[in-house]
Parts: structure tokens; sequence; C-alpha cells
């Protein structure tokens, strides 16, 4: 038998995942409480008991897409690399998570368009950029770079890679290759005893 916890997890988890599915096909704004709780089958007390607001529903599943495609991106780096090559690796395999259509559309569209951008980065530098200080700060206590200022350096990296998706989006056109270039060319800038 389930527990209370395991029951409230799962109505957590269903809510979620069909107010996804709703915000991916109708969006934000076509996207009712009360059409999602028919869909699930689910009481405004069941809802309320997770989450206050449909805004509060937005900013669980972009903190979730953003964390998972982090993370997803974080599991093919090779371990043997260096703390820089491993950074590069991660940068380009977050893009390839980002061209999902799905995560492309929750991450650069619904999430941004129904929290604001300020709400936005806010999430997304809490989950990405410690992750981007720390191969900073093992580059740097490896002796790989020389840096000033770590959290100064991860946000304009993150931003970099950020700029680089949003092209895409825009454009249509894979930025894949010229983000290689341009990271490579600046991570080996920040190489030790680099002019």
């Amino acid at each position: 038998m389930a527990t209370q916890k395991q029951r409230s997890d799962s109505t957590r988890a269903q809510l979620l995942k069909t107010f996804r599915a709703s915000f991916l096909k109708r969006g934000f704004d076509a996207t009712t409480t009360q059409q999602v709780l028919a869909e699930t089958g689910l009481s405004k007390g069941a809802m309320y008991h997770h989450f206050r607001s449909k805004a509060d529903i937005i900013e669980a599943l972009y903190e979730e897409e953003s964390r998972e495609a982090i993370e997803r991106a974080l599991k093919t780096v090779d371990d043997d690399g260096t703390p820089l090559s491993q950074l590069r690796d991660v940068y380009i395999a977050w893009m390839r998570e980002v061209r999902r259509p799905s995560v492309s559309k929750m991450l650069f569209e619904i999430g941004p368009s129904a929290l604001g951008s300020r709400k936005a980065k806010e999430i997304e530098d809490r989950i990405s950029l410690k992750h981007i200080e720390a191969f900073l700060k093992a580059a740097a206590t490896a002796g790989e770079i020389e840096l000033q200022d770590i959290k100064l350096t991860a946000a304009l990296l993150n931003a970099l890679v950020g700029e680089a998706a949003l092209h895409r989006l825009r454009t249509g056109k894979d930025s894949t290759a010229v983000l290689k270039v341009t990271l490579d060319a600046l991570l080996d800038s920040l190489r030790a005893g680099a002019d």
C-alpha cells in the first residue's frame, strides 16, 4: 500500500505532467486549471495542496525542465577529460538537449513568457551556474586556467551558450559549430600563461 508521501508525490507528478502537456499543446494562457483537473480527475484541493496558482506550476515545470536538461548534459561528460574540456562538452551536450522541441519550447518560449525573463534567468542561473562555476574552479585548482572572477566568467560563458541556443531558435540554423569554435577560443584564452 502506498504511503501518504507516495500518494502526494504521485499527485504532484500527475499535475505537472498534465499541465506540461497542456502548456506545450495549448500554450500557457489557453491552459486552464479546470481543464487540467478534468483531465486528471483531481480536485482543486489536491492541486492547491501542491501549488498556489498556475504561475507556481509553470515555475516548477521550468525549474524541472532546466535541471533535467543540464543533468542529462552532465551525464555525457568524459570523466577523464580536463575540467575545461568537460565544461566545453557539457555546453555542447546541453545544446543538443535544448534542440528537443518540447524542451526548447518550455525553456525558451513558454517559461520566459509566463514567468518573465528576469525570473526565468534567475531560475536558469541558479540551476546551471553552480555547475559551470565548479568546472571553472576545478580548472583553476588544476592550474589549467587563471581567473580573477569565477562567478563573472561563468555568467559570461552561460550567456554565450544561451545566445547560441536562441540564435538557433530564431533562425532555424544550427549554431553548434560556431559555439564550439567560440568556446574553444574563449577557453583557450583563459588558460594559464595565455597572453
